[in-house]
């Protein structure tokens, strides 16, 4: 079983390590989420099958081609992914004939990358209410993912980034205490991590979402000192 804690401490370090805090936060995301789970790059698209589609990332232009040729192809990996809310894998190999699955997924700008492993990885809450897709990729044959850890990572992704659920109670919601807590906390976390502002306000999202509990409970918990992300990465989340 994954540990979400520690999954959100490292996530949270990759965005304090980010190179360039001016990228959008979902670029950012990314980055940290392959770093986290030892893959090349990737990308983050939402209703993966929709018309309102919209790849939000991609870290690099293979994930980018990647992203395109499934978009052009109306299959792939990504696509199960977000029809069925479980993972799906892709060894893009650079040998005759389609993978039988996607036998439209074929293209020279795609097996040029050959070869790369492709894993498309659900974002929502447990397979229920997919809101998009989180593609990475590995260079390579044979490569392997933490399948545990990257299916919570993706969730938690998706927590940061869209408020859902738990974690409709967020900055500008709910009770005036509740609000002030909020940008207190929101404020404590961008001293621990020496992150933006929206970042720290998207962990606590993404804390909030993973402990099934609102952003108010989690601010109040940082607030409380019960709560504390840091950015020593041998150090985890403290919660009680």
């Amino acid at each position: 079983m994954a540990d979400v804690d520690d999954l959100l401490t490292r996530l949270a370090q990759g965005l304090a390590d980010a190179s360039d805090p001016e990228q959008p936060l979902p670029d950012r995301l990314c980055h940290a989420a392959a770093t986290l789970l030892e893959c090349d790059g990737g990308a983050i698209t939402l209703a993966y099958t929709h018309v309102e589609r919209v790849t939000l990332c991609a870290t690099d232009d293979t994930a980018l081609i990647i992203e395109e040729a499934q978009d052009v192809m109306g299959q792939g990996p990504g696509h199960d992914a977000f029809t069925t809310g479980t993972y799906a894998r892709f060894d893009l190999l650079d040998v005759d004939g389609p993978d039988p699955r996607w036998p439209l997924l074929e293209s020279d700008t795609l097996t040029a990358l050959a070869p790369v492993v492709v894993h498309a990885l659900p974002m929502g809450p447990r397979g229920e209410h997919v809101i998009g897709v989180m593609t990475l990729y590995q260079d390579g044959v044979d490569r392997e993912i933490d399948l545990d850890s990257a299916l919570v990572v993706a969730r938690v992704v998706a927590a940061a980034l869209v408020a859902d659920g738990p974690t409709v109670d967020e900055a500008g919601h709910g009770p005036w205490a509740e609000r002030a807590e909020v940008h207190q906390a929101t404020g404590m976390v961008v001293a621990q991590l020496g992150i933006p502002e929206r970042d720290a306000l998207a962990l606590l999202r993404a804390h909030a979402y993973s402990h099934d509990q609102s952003v108010g409970q989690s601010a109040h918990a940082v607030v409380n000192r019960e709560l504390t992300f840091s950015a020593n990465p041998d150090q985890e989340i403290e919660s009680t």
